[in-house]
């Protein structure tokens, strides 16, 4: 009869460490961000460079409509504003300035679509180097930023949602 009992009290402890180890595994599982569903719109943006032409940088506290231009790499062009759809989710916008002015800054992220002529910009960290340097901004979660795309013949126009 002892026996029985101390296997009974075995097979408890068995069940509250499993159960324990479960409602662990879920919370651990549910804090991550879920991964993103990929959609079926067509991703012209992909591998391409833009200057900015107004705007400024792509940031969260950045303006409300953004006017980008194809750039161009023959072209030689001084203090800019620019970003660049590095593959089909990553982005960084970034400025380059002339002698003289030598505080730089960087925006990372990631973005989608949402619908065809609609984008989702995340941005996860800006970095500012040179004169203005400052520790890199992290971002968690990472901060949203809705744009409608009008084309305007070979432009974009980003317009903040």
């Amino acid at each position: 009869m002892g026996k029985n009992t101390s296997q009974k009290k075995l097979s408890e402890e068995e069940a509250v460490k499993v159960i324990l180890l479960s409602i662990i595994l879920v919370i651990f599982t549910s804090c991550n961000n879920p991964e993103r569903k990929k959609t079926n719109f067509p991703n012209e943006l992909k591998n391409t460079h833009w200057i900015i032409d107004s705007g400024g940088l792509i940031a969260p506290d950045g303006d409300t409509t953004y006017e980008l231009s194809k750039r161009v790499d023959s072209a030689l062009i001084f203090n800019f504003y620019a970003v660049n759809f590095v593959d089909e989710e990553k982005f960084e916008s970034f400025d380059s300035w002339e002698c003289g002015n030598d505080c730089f800054t960087e925006i990372y992220g990631r973005y989608y679509f949402v619908l065809a002529n609609q984008i989702e910009m995340e941005v996860d960290s800006i970095r500012k180097s040179g004169t203005c340097e400052a520790p890199t901004q992290v971002f968690r979660p990472a901060k949203d930023i809705t744009f409608d795309i009008v084309k305007k013949g070979k432009q974009l126009q980003l317009i903040r949602k």
